[in-house]
Formats: C-alpha cells, sequence, structure tokens
C-alpha cells in the first residue's frame, strides 16, 4: 500500500476518533451533571433515592475519563513539568528531550495495555458483575483497554513526530498537529 494511501486513511480514521470521541465526552459530561443533580434532588429533596444511578454515573464518568487521556495523549496536553524546556533552547534539542519523554510514554503504555488486556479477558472470563445493577464489570474495564490501546497509537505517533524532529526532517509543532 502506497505511503499517501496508508496517510490518507489514518488521517480519516484519526478524524472519524476525533469527531466520535468529542461527542461522547460532551455526552458523558452531560449525563454525568444530569445524574448527579437527579439523585441530588431525589434523595434529599424527595427522599426518594433511585437505585443505581450512582453506579450509572461512575460507569460513564470512566469512560469520560479515559476519552480525555485519549486526547491528552493525541495533542501532547497532559500536565508536564518542562524544565528542560528552559534548559534546552533550540528546537531540535527540545525534539530530543520529547523523543526521550515520548518513548518512556509508549513503554509505559504498552505495559498498560498488556496489563488491562489481560485483567480484560480474567474479569469477561469471570463473569464478574457489578453489586448494584448486575451490569457486567467488563463494561467498566473495558475502558481501561480502549484508552490504552488508543493512548499506545497516539504515543507512537508523538514518537514518531517527534524523532523525526530530532533528526531534522521536521519541525516539531505543539500538540497533535504535524
Amino acid at each position: 500500500m502506497p505511503w499517501k494511501t496508508m496517510h490518507r486513511f489514518f488521517s480519516a480514521a484519526d478524524r472519524v476518533i476525533d469527531k466520535s470521541a468529542s461527542a461522547l465526552i460532551i455526552a458523558g459530561g452531560a449525563l454525568v451533571t444530569l445524574s448527579v443533580v437527579l439523585q441530588v434532588l431525589l434523595r434529599y429533596v424527595f427522599k426518594v433515592p433511585l437505585f443505581g444511578l450512582e453506579e450509572f454515573s461512575r460507569l460513564i464518568a470512566v469512560w469520560v475519563y479515559f476519552l480525555g487521556a485519549i486526547f491528552g495523549t493525541k495533542w501532547d496536553a497532559h500536565v508536564q513539568g518542562d524544565v528542560a524546556g528552559r534548559i534546552f533552547t533550540t528546537n531540535r534539542s527540545r525534539a530530543v528531550i520529547k523523543t526521550i519523554a515520548w518513548a518512556i510514554s509508549l513503554l509505559v503504555c504498552i505495559l498498560f495495555l498488556y496489563h488491562s488486556a489481560k485483567y480484560c479477558i480474567w474479569l469477561h472470563g469471570t463473569g464478574e458483575r457489578t453489586t448494584g445493577l448486575w451490569w457486567p464489570r467488563i463494561y467498566s474495564v473495558g475502558s481501561m483497554l480502549f484508552g490504552a490501546f488508543f493512548m499506545t497509537l497516539y504515543s507512537t505517533a508523538n514518537l514518531i513526530k517527534y524523532s523525526r524532529a530530532a533528526g531534522g526532517r521536521l519541525d516539531p509543532t505543539p500538540g497533535g498537529a504535524t
């Protein structure tokens, strides 16, 4: 498959992921907010709590957290303490530091992917369910595997981007832009 075709395919897939995840984060954030407000009203104003609403909001929240982690990885927007940026002033030297940081991040993402996959497989085999609504626990734990997979992909993309910049073949741009 030619490079341009692959690039177009991955760019299109990235746009779909971007739009879908953005919509899911917005919808999930709204659902969590509404469910918490509803639970507070029902429990403390009307004195009639709704069973399972906490479990529902927790399920949605964990998915929103991992979708946010995917975006943080994609856009290189995680919380960072960048002292090296003050010491190294050229774009190339900063790209070398970023390459090292992304290599470490990729290693951590691979370990996270491995352990979350192993845990999901084990959990699926046990058929474990939540205590309140008896939903399969894989619904919430699957968010770890999903997040780890895409964080690994975007960590790889960032490592490639910054290693190319460190080699002098590309001017590094901040975030997910190339």
